[in-house]
């Protein structure tokens, strides 16, 4: 019992010495403390004591790749993705603490002393401008080295999209056929082509600019551009866009004395080595849709009485550029006009029937029309064409004979052309 009175009373007297500790005296022990404090940072400014800080994101650079390039090797690899950011801990007195970033320290590797290729491991060294590094996270790096080689690549320009009509796009002109590449012969021996892409959507102006190409590797993967030694370089491309129209040439108009052929000539046909009459002209829009058709250098066909094929000029009009071969290759085909001359009633022979043999025809007359050049004609006269059934080698009874036909006792000329108007085939009874 007395044990609980004394507890009790124990813990009363220490309330109330708490509750006079924090109630009585107030303004002295608030004054003490604030004496304390500045106690403490004069202690601090005047004594500024080191600490400790951790700063990330620290950027590494590299050190030292001219003298890999003194000795033809080079680091391989994308410089992004193989420096990745570090964590240094910098020792660095109180008042320069808050202020310490990542601006204020320095990281890189040191190339200068690496002399074969292959991989190697480096250390990462870092500086600070506020003070001393204590360590560096990570704390080294393995890179790869690799002969540094040069390369031609071959270019191809790629067209996409489409002109607004009646506009015209030439063939793309670049400063070089190539672009010469530097980097790890490893990754250079990969690359088969740059490509380019011209983009012609809605264009209407000339192209004369860098075009950005991107390298294929023989699969037709994209090489980044990263792994070279220097960058990329530019291309130059250049590429005329001009207002464009579809005409005729005037092939007609070009031959001239056709009144003035000899007799009974004419001309028969005429062409040109053209697929098309139409071709295509460029120029100021303004020229070219005031022109309806072009005409060509004349040919003269006066007196002629064989065919003409001749290279003409196409006439073009000043400002305007014709787009393919400025001539054409004219094909004149002249002849002697051709008639017709029908012979009626002309007696049929039989030949080649044997001795003591008779012969009797189903049909004892024939007509004839004879088709072809004037002059062939002109000569032929009744008394001159031959009719005749050759029964030779048949024996006695009826036959179903061909008729043949003569001139002058020798076959009939292959340009001149001839046809039975009464039938061709009758029947021979020999007896």
């Amino acid at each position: 019992m007395k044990n609980n009175i004394k507890k009790s009373r124990f813990w009363e007297m220490l309330k109330q010495g708490l509750k006079n500790f924090f109630t009585k005296n107030i303004a002295i022990k608030v004054i003490s403390l604030m004496f304390a404090i500045l106690l403490w940072g004069y202690v601090l400014m005047t004594q500024n004591p080191p600490r400790v800080k951790t700063v990330t994101d620290v950027t590494v650079s590299i050190e030292g790749e001219a003298d890999l390039t003194t000795r033809k090797l080079t680091l391989r690899g994308d410089r992004a993705a193989l420096l990745e950011d570090v964590s240094v801990r910098v020792r660095t007195e109180l008042t320069s603490y808050a202020d310490l970033s990542a601006d204020d320290i320095t990281a890189s590797i040191n190339l200068s002393r690496i002399t074969s290729t292959g991989k190697h491991t480096v250390r990462i060294h870092a500086k600070s401008s506020s003070g001393d590094v204590v360590s560096v996270s990570p704390s080294q790096i393995e890179v790869e080295i690799d002969t540094l080689t040069t390369r031609n690549i071959p270019i191809e320009i790629h067209e996409e999209g489409e002109l607004p009509e009646g506009y015209w796009a030439g063939d793309v002109q670049l400063d070089s056929a190539t672009v010469l590449l530097e980097g790890p012969g490893t990754d250079l021996a990969k690359i088969v082509k740059a490509v380019g892409t011209i983009d012609l959507t809605n264009r209407t102006e000339s192209l004369n600019q860098s075009i950005m190409l991107a390298l294929y590797d023989k699969e037709g993967n994209v090489v980044e551009p990263s792994v070279l030694f220097g960058g990329m370089p530019a291309v130059v491309a250049k590429q005329e866009i001009l207002p464009s129209k579809l005409v005729p040439i005037d092939v007609d108009g070009a031959i001239i004395g056709r009144e003035e052929l000899p007799e009974n000539f004419e001309i028969a046909s005429y062409g040109t080595s053209l697929e098309s009459t139409l071709v295509r002209i460029v120029g100021d829009a303004d020229v070219i849709q005031k022109i309806g058709s072009l005409s060509l250098e004349p040919v003269d066909v006066a007196g002629c009485t064989e065919s003409i094929q001749q290279e003409l000029a196409i006439n073009v009009p000043e400002g305007v550029r014709i787009i393919g071969a400025d001539s054409v290759n004219l094909q004149v085909t002249i002849r002697e006009k051709t008639a017709v001359l029908e012979l009626t009633e002309l007696p049929i022979e039989i030949v080649g029937l044997a001795r003591k043999q008779t012969a009797t025809l189903s049909q004892e007359l024939a007509n004839v029309t004879f088709s072809g050049r004037v002059s062939l004609l002109a000569g032929i006269t009744r008394g001159d064409v031959k009719v005749y059934a050759d029964v030779t080698g048949l024996a006695v009874g009826t036959h179903d004979v061909k008729l043949a036909l003569q001139i002058d006792g020798e076959d009939v000329p292959s340009d001149l052309q001839y046809e039975f108007t009464t039938d061709e085939t009758i029947q021979v009874t020999i007896e």
